[in-house]
């Protein structure tokens, strides 16, 4: 029998745990034992093996069934230990789903693959609009500082007239190989950042970087039926790419201000509207507002009762994805007037008198 210990429990996961578990299992032993992390330690080395031994038998459904049934020696007596798991000795060893970059890239400095024009870097911008302008759609203008092209260079970073010479140390490649016990790994090479080229003469405006930052004046195109937490996003308006890489994109991340009788869920739009005793109990015809400054003339039918709601067909806010608008729900508010005395008073005894309604009945 093996004295190996469980390749789960090297791993530090359950037996019943889900491929994504162990894969972010081992991910987490493989960057903490990294012979490049720990240089010199035999001990992290061997701890290193063995995670990385138990993960590609357990990465693979077909060893990881046999392991499960037959423990270290597998089937037929054939020992797991035996299996070929020094691919990591090489860079781009694919197990699992995992390549090596996958594993490391961040850990190493990124990528070490040779560096080219990259895309900028995407900006945000927090931009507070009025009720109205959410509801109408509106351009509003801005001004935002971003990382733009250098006009001098055109974004490659070398003086007009000069241009760029192969890196020295890498040879044009943009990595630098370097050996860790059995072990060999690709860097980005130091002295050009992966470039494989350096520049000999910088852009005296931008210093070989490419980019100047710049404040700028936009005018925002702001879609009707915004709502707070809605993005704009402006194409083009972020920070400027590296190597002459393409701009990132500008969001927009809208705030909407309140309005002091429209209440607001989604498309939807709610307001209070107060009637008198007759117009509800009778009916009536009323003038209201609409979202906009607009009025229009809402039917209220005889017998309406305080708390209902009367719904007004596509008179909310424009729906932002898709076609129409929501609804406008006026809420009823039956006003009551106070202690009222003299003829009126009387009058309201009167029809109590008269309705013989008690409005507490089968409640209790």
């Amino acid at each position: 029998m093996s004295n190996k210990r469980d390749y789960y429990e090297m791993l530090g996961v359950a037996r019943g745990a889900s491929a994504d578990e162990i894969k972010k299992a081992y991910r987490k032993l493989a960057r903490k034992h990294h012979p490049d992390v720990n240089p010199g330690d035999q001990e992290a080395e061997n701890r290193f093996k063995e995670v990385s031994e138990a993960y590609a038998v357990l990465s693979d459904e077909q060893k990881k069934s046999q392991y499960d049934q037959y423990g270290h020696t597998g089937p037929q007596g054939a020992d797991f230990s035996n299996f070929d798991f020094g691919g990591f000795r090489t860079g781009g060893f694919d197990v699992g789903g995992f390549t090596y970059e996958d594993l490391f890239g961040d850990l190493f400095g990124g990528r070490s693959r040779r560096r080219g024009p990259s895309r900028g870097e995407d900006l945000s911008y927090r931009l507070q609009i009025s009720f109205e302008d959410a509801y109408k759609g509106a351009e509003i203008p801005i001004m935002f500082d971003h990382t733009a092209s250098c006009d001098r260079c055109g974004g490659n970073g070398t003086e007009p007239g000069s241009g760029t010479n192969t890196c020295p140390r890498c040879h044009g490649t943009g990595q630098e190989k370097v050996a860790q016990g059995a072990f060999h790994f690709a860097h980005a090479c130091p002295q050009c950042n992966g470039a494989g080229k350096i520049i000999s003469n910088p852009c005296s405006q931008c210093g070989g970087q490419g980019g100047v930052q710049k404040q700028e004046r936009l005018n925002v195109k702001i879609p009707a039926g915004v709502d707070t937490g809605s993005k704009v996003r402006v194409t083009g308006k972020g920070n400027t790419g590296a190597m002459g890489g393409r701009p990132g994109d500008l969001y927009i991340m809208v705030e909407v201000g309140s309005n002091g009788l429209f209440r607001r869920e989604g498309a939807d739009l709610s307001f209070d509207l107060p009637l008198t005793y007759g117009e509800a109990a009778m009916g009536a015809k009323v003038q209201i507002p609409l979202p906009g400054g607009a009025e229009t003339t809402l039917t209220i039918p005889p017998g309406t009762q305080g708390g209902q709601k009367l719904r007004l067909k596509d008179k909310g806010f424009p729906k932002l994805k898709g076609k129409g608008r929501g609804h406008l729900y006026a809420m009823i508010k039956i006003k009551v007037p106070k202690a009222p005395k003299g003829k009126a008073g009387d009058l309201i005894k009167e029809l109590d008198e008269a309705l013989d309604m008690d409005p507490r009945k089968g409640l209790w």
